[in-house]
């Protein structure tokens, strides 16, 4: 089990004034603490005689150092030394938390040939307040200097790639480094442009019912590839009645609509599309929202 043993080195936030603008309080002091750790917190020189730490306002302890043992979450908050009349002589805010673990990345490109996305998790959460430095540098040139990866809008975790290599015959290097008070991690994450191609769902999805049983399926592409003409999809459709294990799946189509045949008449049809490079390259589109339609009885 860690023990820390925290003197007067603790970052100060803010200054505190009294009503009194000629008397200043004691700072609040920042301290961070990995969850599970032992911390002694002495107040001010460690030796005066009397003091009482409170906790939150209410009395925990009368001693010149506090101790708190195998921290957990629940011992968070404002901690406050007393002199025996009741003074102010020290504030301590204490945050529990974690030094930041490896980031799991995943990558992908919805926007292909154009950009790529990547994002991060960490387990366990760091619970404190953690910065993230993400850049990514070709590994032909270990010497040039990398490349800021953009944060991707108001996302957490994810940033952009812009302008990779395509058909490249070695990857491109995501560096990811998480810091926070307690420490850093940093992983590297090889990526093949073409290996990590995912479009986004098709869009506008309609259906139209036809005489003989028949429905008429029609789609758009995701807007966010780029290139349809040059950088052709096709389309998986999937369909079901009454339960989901009673899907089928027809395709893959290079066009943008299809006629489901054969149907059975008073049943209720729910389709989905799925894209995906037309080239095989990387993954197929999660499934479109369903849309249903009923094949009518006359």
């Amino acid at each position: 089990m860690c023990l820390m043993y925290v003197f007067g080195a603790l970052a100060i936030t803010s200054g505190v004034f009294s009503q009194d603008a000629t008397t200043l309080l004691p700072e609040t002091r920042d301290l961070f603490v990995a969850v599970g750790s032992s911390v002694k917190i002495p107040c001010s020189d460690g030796e005066k005689k009397g003091v009482e730490w409170r906790f939150n306002s209410s009395v925990l302890v009368s001693s010149p150092v506090l101790s708190i043992e195998n921290s957990s979450l629940k011992d968070q908050g404002i901690y406050t030394c007393h002199q025996p009349n009741g003074d102010l002589i020290q504030t301590v805010s204490l945050h529990l938390g974690y030094a930041p673990s490896l980031p799991d990345v995943y990558c992908w490109s919805p926007s292909y040939p154009k950009r790529a996305i990547c994002s991060w998790t960490l387990t366990p959460e760091p619970i404190l307040p953690t910065h993230y430095f993400a850049t990514y540098s070709s590994s032909l040139d270990p010497l040039s200097s990398p490349r800021p990866c953009q944060k991707w809008g108001e996302r957490d975790r994810h940033c952009v790639l812009e302008e990779l290599e395509i058909f490249a015959s070695e990857p491109t290097l995501f560096n990811i480094t998480a810091v926070n008070a307690l420490g850093s991690a940093t992983s590297i994450w090889p990526i093949i442009f073409e290996q990590i191609v995912k479009p986004d769902p098709p869009v506008n999805v309609s259906v139209m019912v036809m005489p003989g049983r028949k429905l008429s399926v029609q789609w758009g592409p995701p807007p966010t590839w780029p290139d349809p003409v040059n950088f052709l999809l096709k389309y998986t459709v999937k369909f079901h009645w009454g339960k989901p294990e009673t899907a089928r799946t027809l395709g893959p189509y290079e066009s943008n609509k299809m006629v489901l045949r054969g149907l059975v008449t008073g049943r209720t049809y729910y389709i989905q599309i799925s894209a995906k490079d037309s080239l095989d390259d990387g993954q197929s589109s999660d499934w479109s929202e369903p849309i249903s339609a009923t094949v009518p009885i006359n």
